[in-house]
């Protein structure tokens, strides 16, 4: 079965990409800290079918790159398409490898990167924007299929959307979704600033 890395799969944006693969019938290969983190991931989606879990610190350079090599070996499952907003290094030369013509390469970034909401969020996204740049570009010949999509609302998992008045990981994740079925969604990125851009998809070029 084709399947989805996920990087920071117990966050809020992790939780919306596993139900999105889930729900695309696609299975799940979550990076987690620990055995907690893992029964948090669960919780969050409800759900463990599907799933398979490994430990690893993403925050280490050794981190997502010996989780690819665990795949290589044939330890962990396979996959097509990586979530994340970090490990872009550690996995793209395993995607090119693989040669699958379906694979996907999705991005989240913040809009906090250009209004500067939030001073520490902010300055983090210009990098992240930057990297989506030169993806679509290093990526355009060949069989990896890269898009950013471009958050200005705020995401929780579980019960917190509703405490908060925010949307819901699991009506995020239509997004995610969407990207997954539509190979014409390529180079680009995909807006999410309104509850409306869940039905209509916003996507322009990233660089024409």
């Amino acid at each position: 079965m084709p399947t989805v890395l996920i990087v920071g799969a117990t966050g809020n944006i992790g939780t919306s990409a596993i139900y999105a693969a889930l729900r695309s019938k696609l299975h799940v290969l979550a990076i987690v800290r620990n055995q907690a983190s893992a029964e948090k991931l669960f919780g969050n989606v409800g759900t463990r079918e599907g799933i398979t879990t490994v430990e690893a610190d993403i925050m280490s350079d050794r981190g997502v790159k010996d989780v690819v090599e665990k795949v290589r070996k044939g330890e962990l499952p396979a996959f097509q398409h990586v979530y994340s907003a970090d490990a872009y290094q550690a996995t793209i030369p395993y995607l090119l490898e693989q040669n699958d013509p379906t694979s996907t390469w999705t991005l989240c970034t913040g809009a906090s990167g250009d209004n500067g909401s939030r001073p520490a969020a902010s300055m983090t996204q210009g990098a992240l924007y930057s990297l989506a740049n030169v993806a679509c570009i290093d990526n355009a010949d060949t069989n990896i299929r890269f898009n950013e999509v471009y958050l200005g609302l705020f995401v929780m998992a579980g019960t917190a959307a509703e405490q908060y008045g925010v949307m819901k990981a699991s009506e995020f994740a239509i997004i995610y979704e969407k990207i997954l079925a539509r190979p014409d969604i390529i180079g680009c990125r995909v807006k999410v600033c309104q509850p409306e851009d869940l039905t209509e998809l916003r996507f322009t070029k990233k660089l024409e």
